[in-house]
Formats: structure tokens, sequence, C-alpha cells
């Protein structure tokens, strides 16, 4: 019996030390902080902002197992930061700017499309009610961006002759634009859809916006439905690294659910994110209902025929790029890694 009760005993503190060791493990495997993902976003009213920002306030990004953080630039400095390597993920990469830098040999690669393309132009005069009247006004716009790239196709694609229009350059977002259109110091703004909404909003029935997109135009050049637009950049010495490439695939993962959220609750969705995209709510919420295909996040290397429409015709042809990409930056700016894991 006195060695039966010695068993026992020795066998409880094995127990207790295994249990203890095993808390110990657990405590500091719960204490080990998530690793981080700071991502490069244009200012806000940019829809660059929202999607991020979204992960945050739903904690997908620690779902996921990441934690996110958002560092909000003007364009021309979040595309130099970008395009020097300073900035290695770029959630605000539109494919008509940064083919540019591919030209100018900046390292970096393209993953997953974010945004479609659409482009709103907000006017003052409410006789103008085709995009073909602009000619012979002034029209303010950030011409940096791809964006604006873009935008010049399809007003060419649908008719404008832009050397009858006045285009003025300019950085200045939200309120600083809106404020050039109401005093009559231009006539129109070419913006995104979540500025065009706040303009439209801010001028109270003053103001409308006319799309720039047009899906019979695309379709006829191209055979496709949209047009693969914003996308996240990396710069490739980073996404070469092994824990970057397990994070980017969290990530991906969070923006798939985020995109998904927004389809199903886009009225949640704008009350979660338009304090920090400058946007009242009733006008993003206006913009995620309008736009229910703007967002698309998909492998861009799944439409790698479309960029090479864009990048080796389209935009050379209406002066956006000095010259085709070639086959080689082609393959370089759209990535080939498997951003969904699917062959790990």
């Amino acid at each position: 019996m006195k060695n039966l009760k010695e068993l026992f005993r020795k066998v409880g503190t094995a127990l207790a030390v295994g249990l203890a060791v095993n808390a110990t493990v657990s405590f500091a495997q719960a204490a080990e902080p998530l690793p981080r993902l700071a991502v490069t976003v244009f200012s806000p009213p940019s829809q660059s902002i929202w999607i991020p920002v979204l992960i945050q306030k739903l904690g997908l990004d620690r779902k996921h197992g990441f934690e996110l953080t958002v560092t909000p630039k003007p364009s021309n400095v979040a595309y130099t930061d970008f395009a020097t390597g300073r900035d290695p993920v770029c959630f605000c990469a539109a494919i008509a700017a940064v083919s540019r830098f591919k030209q100018q040999g900046a390292d970096f690669t393209l993953l997953w499309n974010i945004f479609n393309f659409e482009s709103d132009i907000v006017i003052r005069d409410p006789a103008i009610t085709d995009i073909k009247q602009l000619q012979g006004k002034v029209v303010q716009t950030d011409t940096i961006t791809g964006s604006w790239a873009l935008s010049k196709w399809f007003l060419q694609a649908r008719g404008v002759d832009l050397g009858k229009v006045t285009i003025k350059s300019s950085s200045a977002r939200g309120a600083a634009g809106l404020a050039e259109l109401q005093l009559g110091r231009i006539d129109a703004l070419l913006v995104n859809p979540t500025e065009g909404a706040a303009a439209v909003a801010q001028g109270k029935g003053a103001l409308h916006a006319l799309p720039v997109f047009d899906k019979a135009v695309w379709q006829k050049a191209s055979g496709t439905d949209f047009v693969p637009s914003i996308t996240l950049g990396v710069a490739s010495p980073w996404i070469a690294q092994a824990p970057n490439q397990a994070l980017i695939r969290k990530f991906y993962a969070a923006n798939r659910e985020a995109a998904a959220f927004i389809r199903q609750k886009p009225a949640e969705a704008a009350r979660l994110v338009s304090k920090e995209a400058q946007v009242e709510v009733d006008a993003l919420q206006g913009v995620l209902e309008r736009y229910r295909d703007l967002t698309r996040i998909e492998p861009l290397r799944r439409h790698i025929k479309t960029v090479a429409l864009l990048t080796q015709k389209l935009l050379p042809e209406g002066g956006q790029l000095p010259r085709p990409l070639t086959d080689a930056e082609l393959d370089s700016l759209v990535s080939a890694f498997d951003v969904e894991g699917r062959n790990e």
C-alpha cells in the first residue's frame, strides 16, 4: 500500500509539472506578438483607405494572425516611396501609373487586383449631361495618378477631344478641390467614385456626377467587362522573403473577407470606415451600393492578358506610357506568386 501511495504521489507530481510547463508554453505563445504588416494608402478621401480600415475595424487582421498598420500619404509621396522601395507594400498601386516606374527600373511586382477602374466627373453646370460637353471647359484632376491615365483613355475613346479641354493638374483633394469647383475657378473635377460622392453630397444639390467608365466601350476594346486598376504592389526583395510571403497571404485572406462584408453589408461597412475615409456615411454607402463591382480581390496574374492590353497597347497609344512594356517587363510587373497558397 505504501508503494502504491508513493507511485500515485510521483504520478501526481509529474502531471502537475507537465501542466505547469504546458501553461508556461501556452502563456508564452499567447504573449508572442503578432507579425506586423505596414501598408501605404493614399490620403483620404481616396478609396484605397477603406478596405485596410475595415480590416482593422472588423479585427480581420488579428483573426488571420497579423497586425495591420495603415499609413495614408498624398499620391505623389506614396508613389515615390513605393517606387524607390522605401515603402515595400502599397495598397494603391494603379497599373497605369506604376508601369512607368517599371520601365524606369523600379524593382516591384503587383500581386492582386483591389479595385476595378471607375471615375467620376463632378460638374457644377446642370446643363452638362454628356462628357463631350466638357470641350471648352476647365477640368481639374491629379494627373500623376493611374486613374487619370485610364480616364484620359476613356474620354478619348468616347469622343472627347482633349485638345479642347483645359486640364488643370492638382494634388489638392477633398474640400480643396470642391472649393475650386464651387467658386467657379474650374468647371469640373475628375475624381474617384468616393471623392465624387463626397463632393456631390457636400454640394447639396448644386453638383452632379457623370461616370467615365463605359462598359460597352471597354468590351469592344478588350472583350472583358472590367478594368483591373488599383492593385496591391510589393517590393520584389520584400516578397522574396518567406516570412513576408506567409504574411501577405494572410493579408490577402483578410482582403477577401473584407470585400465580401462590403458586398453583403454596404451600410455597415460605410458606417465603420466613414470617419477615416473622411466621407459622410450616406455618401460612402451610396458609392458601395452604386458600384457593387468596384471591389474585385483576385490574383492579378489571372488577368495578365488584360494588363498586357493596357500596358502594351492602349496606354502607350494614349500617351500615358512612353512606350509599350516589353514581355519581360510585363512578366515582372504581374507577379506569378501564389497569394492563395493553393500550391503550398
